[in-house]
């Protein structure tokens, strides 16, 4: 959705939706102890998950994958370069991978996770919104709450079932 309201070509979304769904493919490296740890993770277990998005490229090695294979990679990557596994700066962090961050993010955010419960959307909202420009890209943010508004607008309107 937030490559549509982008306004990317139709082959790009889709190309970033099968993104979407393999973003996360490299915590298959990541024991399963530190991703369902209930605490926080110490320096050493946040550095194994920062392996996550270079296995996920590893993984996806194969030509008709090598879009994805770049945006897999820099998932993680933030506009004030202060991301993994690389730190790129803004510039360089493509596009589809600015979008990845964002809906991860946002989905993990309202969602229960073992290390903490969900924040709730507008806590999600705000948090997105605090952080544009320095941890996601400002014109994805953007987009993203154009569409949660938009969808909480439609909801308001569909009246309750009885």
């Amino acid at each position: 959705m937030i490559a549509q309201e982008l306004g990317l070509p139709h082959g790009r979304v889709e190309r970033v939706k099968l993104a979407g769904m393999l973003h996360d493919i490299g915590k298959v490296g990541v024991p399963d102890s530190i991703l369902n740890k209930p605490g926080k993770l110490t320096d050493h277990e946040f550095d194994i998950i920062k392996t996550h998005p270079g296995l996920g490229a590893q993984i996806l090695e194969h030509p008709s994958l090598a879009d994805v294979r770049t945006w897999v990679a820099a998932h993680h990557e933030r506009p004030d370069g202060n991301g993994y596994p690389s730190g790129m700066p803004c510039h360089e962090i493509p596009l589809e991978a600015k979008i990845l961050a964002v809906a991860d993010t946002y989905e993990a955010m309202t969602s229960d996770r073992a290390y903490r419960p969900s924040i709730g959307p507008n806590a999600a909202r705000g948090e997105l919104e605090l952080h544009a420009d320095t941890q996601f890209d400002r014109e994805v943010v953007d987009a993203m709450l154009a569409i949660l508004t938009r969808e909480r607008t439609r909801n308001e309107r569909v009246p309750a079932r009885r």
